[in-house]
């Protein structure tokens, strides 16, 4: 069965750096890829943090300022700010711990991180290991899938593969994504099985299950 996880809708090619990477190169990769942040990992393509405008913006607030010695009484928040807007290389510019997902994680969770973060893209990692990036608008496309595509799926997959359903038995629709089934399974716990499986089918807005059963429950327990 197709499987709705971050890693089927991310990006895989992703625009990283290394530690050493300059202040030079980090802006004209934000600028010629058009991206506001860049992704720092080691020589085995371990995540170690994030560089973004924000960080890099930094830098014209001590242009032309100062002698490049940092304040003698601030704030440790504020000394952190001064020190990152003198640094020139990417592993004293970057942001750590850095908001990552699981390739194995699912759309319902990248979504509800985007929502926690406030960020507008998460890393995905595999192990530890940088496998892909996910934005809002990646979220967006898995719901952007032909019906009939949905429908195949849920027949051949969920009924026929998963519940074993006979073929026929159960009647699939698709409008814009929101699944009707209508028909009869063996037991009430199939159609309950049934609309759950659906619902995790990549591109459906909602499940409608109409589905009656011959048996409510367990085996021997006739419906009523």
């Amino acid at each position: 069965m197709y499987q709705t996880t971050v890693g089927a809708v991310m990006t895989r090619e992703v625009i990283a750096v290394g530690p050493d990477a300059d202040f030079t190169t980090l802006v004209e990769l934000l600028v010629s890829h058009d991206i506001g942040a860049v992704p720092v990992v080691s020589e085995e393509g371990v995540l170690l943090g994030v560089v973004s405008e924000s960080d890099l913006v930094l830098k014209h607030e001590q242009l032309g300022e100062g002698d490049g010695k940092p304040p003698s009484l601030v704030l440790r928040r504020a000394r952190q700010r001064w020190q990152k807007s003198w640094a020139t290389r990417a592993f004293d510019l970057m942001i750590t711990p850095v908001y990552a997902l699981d390739v194995r994680d699912s759309l319902g969770a990248a979504a509800r991180e985007f929502g926690r973060s406030g960020v507008r893209r998460l890393y995905v990692l595999e192990g530890r290991t940088l496998a892909g990036v996910l934005t809002r608008g990646d979220l967006l496309k898995a719901f952007v899938r032909d019906d009939e595509d949905i429908r195949r799926e849920i027949r051949h997959e969920v009924l026929g593969r998963a519940l074993a359903v006979a073929d026929g038995a159960v009647d699939v629709n698709v409008d814009r994504g929101v699944v009707t089934m209508l028909g009869e399974v063996e037991r009430r716990t199939d159609g309950e099985l049934a609309q759950r499986l659906a619902e995790h089918v990549l591109g459906v807005v909602h499940v409608h299950n109409l589905l009656d059963y011959r048996l409510d429950g367990a085996p021997g327990l006739a419906r009523r």
